[in-house]
């Protein structure tokens, strides 16, 4: 919208209002940066901090990214499965993280919350712009930042009750970043990068249909270039949004032959990244980004979405109503079309169902705030203390996760060696060897360790691990049976040479510690780890307190 045009009662905002959104979006965002300086504080002397919260093995895969990009490579790998790759993917955010990275001299988990800080800065400003685009009054535009920035659901109360099923706000194994703003401010640039650039493409390509604007129309284009390359499954509910509200607008002669000319503009520029993805997915390419969708990421019931999202989400029903009234701002009815749209798509039969609700907590705060709208502009006293009692109501879930983020950081992650999440602070000697393999080994080398560390391995050493992440190793539980079978000390030795060779495995880290003890099977774990210095296939290269990494010998080759 520029700066002369009027969208029925709404305005631009002014200098005045979007110098508050930017300072409170910094403020916030540099207040998201403090349970990773609580983590750094209580680092224990000599251990290595990973630089992020509670389920450090998503954030590992990314740094990955990060890692490969800093290094040089244009194309990304998927470092943690070992089958043969072309390498034909490539990831615009993490090939420009990592490319900053390496001019700026910065080091990896730094660069990777910098840009988590600016992603997220840019996010809440492009609330503030669309909010201004629905909302006439300064108190509810603001409303609607702070909400979006801070509000959730009603998972404490399942977690005071201590039941199942949790909603995705809060709850082990439901919890959705993706779903709520703060958890994506909190815990991933990529999502907040992401979000950012569906707000602003479909901000921008309303602009366009109805002041018919070229430009608008380009740079919509191209944020859904960038966005199907980064963040490609996010197009579904911005497609489904746009081309639903130009029919609105063309049904009721809002929208003529130029604006449909403008649809096929922004396809147009969009294009190139979806076919892409798709040839990367026909090719059978193991990237990154195409070989999550082989995972079925399933969505809970409606009902537990709802509840996830909480007040807001009951308030912007009543917006949505408001929104589909007569006289109400087109603008506000393509919000309310996100909202029903965006939460219908979360059950469409796809892998990444689950995924789908990325983004949607932005429309149900900028109906909340829209439904709020005519009592906040009664009384500026009444809207203050409307607007905080609102705030604190939609605060605890959020307040649970960085308590229990915070506890794991005290307990480094200890509570989930059951579930073979990776702890948040490496000792010295597992980093060491690491550094080590850094040193040594090859971005083709493939390592065999359990999947505590070789989470950590492609981004800290720079090579393949033979299993090291749930859905981007291919065939992850059987491989988890078989570090299971290596580890264990009655597999007889000869079995063991076997399979690494097989596998095409380089180096074998050994961690004499709970977390190789983690993944012996019960029926074994009687018998102890086995000893890789009995074996004379295996040459141990490094060596460090419980850590010792062995390279695999060539057959033939002389032990030393």
């Amino acid at each position: 919208m520029s700066r002369t045009e009027t969208n029925q009662s709404c305005r631009w905002p002014s200098a005045a209002e979007l110098r508050w959104a930017a300072v409170f979006a910094a403020s916030f965002m540099l207040l998201t940066c403090l349970p990773y300086l609580f983590g750094l504080a209580i680092r224990p002397p000599g251990y290595y901090y990973s630089g992020l919260l509670t389920n450090p093995d998503e954030h590992n895969v990314y740094l990955s990214l990060v890692r490969q990009a800093h290094d040089g490579h244009l194309f990304i790998l998927d470092q943690f499965t070992s089958e043969p790759q072309a390498g034909r993917a490539i990831n615009i955010f993490f090939l420009t993280l990592g490319l900053s990275a390496r001019l700026l001299h910065l080091p990896i988990p730094v660069a990777y919350h910098l840009a988590r800080v600016v992603s997220g800065w840019l996010l809440l400003m492009a609330v503030y712009w669309l909010a201004a685009q629905v909302l006439s009054t300064i108190a509810a535009r603001r409303l609607a930042l702070i909400l979006a920035a801070t509000a959730s659901g009603f998972g404490w109360l399942f977690h005071a009750q201590g039941g199942q099923p949790h909603p995705v706000d809060y709850g082990p194994g439901l919890l959705m970043p993706e779903a709520i703003t703060f958890l994506t401010l909190l815990l991933n640039p990529l999502f907040a990068f992401s979000v950012f650039l569906m707000v602003a493409t479909i901000g921008l390509s309303a602009h366009a249909f109805t002041s018919r604007s070229v430009r608008s129309a380009i740079f919509a284009g191209l944020c859904a270039l960038v966005l199907g390359n980064t963040h490609t499954y996010d197009l579904v509910p911005v497609i489904a949004v746009l081309l639903v509200y130009l029919l609105y607008l063309l049904a009721t002669r809002r929208a003529g032959a130029q604006s449909v000319a403008l649809v096929l503009l922004i396809a147009a520029l969009a294009a190139p990244a979806v076919l892409y993805q798709y040839w990367l997915l026909r090719s059978d390419e193991i990237g990154a980004v195409v070989k999550t969708l082989g995972q079925w990421e399933y969505s809970r019931g409606p009902r537990y979405l709802a509840l996830g999202l909480g007040l807001p989400f009951v308030l912007a029903l009543v917006g949505a109503a408001r929104a589909f009234a007569r006289g109400a701002p087109d603008r506000a009815r393509l919000v309310a079309l996100w909202l029903v749209l965006g939460f219908g798509l979360v059950y469409l039969p796809v892998p990444f169902q689950r995924k789908l609700a990325e983004g949607l907590h932005v429309p149900v705060c900028l109906l909340a705030a829209y439904a709020l709208e005519p009592l906040l502009r009664r009384s500026p006293r009444r809207a203050l203390w409307l607007s905080a009692a609102l705030v604190l109501m939609c605060v605890p879930s959020n307040a649970l996760y960085v308590n229990r983020a915070l506890g794991d950081l005290v307990g480094n992650n200890t509570t989930y060696l059951g579930n073979l999440m990776p702890p948040l602070y490496l000792r010295p000697d597992q980093y060491g060897a690491l550094r080590w393999l850094d040193r040594e080994a090859s971005r083709s080398d493939v390592l065999l360790a359990n999947t505590f560390l070789s989470s950590y391995a492609p981004s800290l050493a720079g090579v393949r691990v033979y299993v090291g992440h749930w859905s981007e190793t291919l065939h992850y539980d059987r491989k988890v049976r078989e570090i299971s079978a290596f580890l264990a000390a009655g597999t007889p030795d000869a079995e063991r040479e076997a399979f690494c060779r097989g596998q095409g495995i380089a180096y074998v880290l050994r961690d004499r510690s709970v977390y190789d003890e983690a993944f012996l099977p019960p029926s074994r774990q009687s018998a102890g780890v086995f000893d890789p210095d009995a074996s004379p296939w295996l040459l141990p290269v490094f060596a460090q307190d419980r850590v010792t990494v062995y390279r695999v010998l060539n057959r033939g080759a002389p032990s030393l």
